[in-house]
C-alpha cells in the first residue's frame, strides 16, 4: 500500500527506458489520479478502478469489481498506443487479450460449490 500510495514519480533514470510519452501520454491526460509509483509502474485511480502502469513494457493492469465475477486483475501485457488509448478511455474494454486473475478465495469457493451442487 506505501508504494501504491507515495505521490512519487519514477526516477528519471528509470523514466529513460519509458516507451515514449507522445504515443503513450500519462494516465492523467484520461482523467485518471496519479497516486504513486515504484520502479517502472506507476499507479492510478479512476471511479474505484485501479490501473497498474508498467511503462517499460507497455502492460497495464486493471484492478475491479466485475460484474459477475466480483473483484478481478485484467493484465494486457505489450498493448500498442491505440489499445493503451482504449483501456484509459474505457478500462472495462474487451479486447481479447491478455490474462485475468482472481483471488485465491474465489476460486477456492467456486470449487467448494461445485463439489456442494454437481450439474
Amino acid at each position: 500500500l506505501q508504494r501504491r500510495y507515495n505521490g512519487q514519480r519514477p526516477d528519471s533514470n528509470v523514466l529513460k527506458r519509458r516507451v515514449p510519452f507522445d504515443e503513450y501520454p500519462d494516465a492523467t491526460e484520461f482523467g485518471w489520479t496519479f497516486t504513486g509509483s515504484w520502479d517502472a509502474v506507476e499507479f492510478f485511480e479512476k471511479d474505484d478502478i485501479k490501473l497498474d502502469w508498467y511503462f517499460t513494457t507497455a502492460t497495464v493492469k486493471t484492478s475491479l469489481e466485475h460484474p459477475t465475477q466480483g473483484k478481478t486483475q485484467l493484465f494486457r501485457k505489450s498493448v500498442d498506443k491505440i489499445l493503451y488509448r482504449e483501456i484509459l478511455e474505457n478500462p472495462r474494454v474487451h479486447t481479447d487479450q491478455g490474462y485475468q486473475r482472481r483471488k485465491r478465495r474465489d476460486m477456492t469457493e467456486k470449487r467448494q460449490e461445485a463439489r456442494l451442487y454437481p450439474p
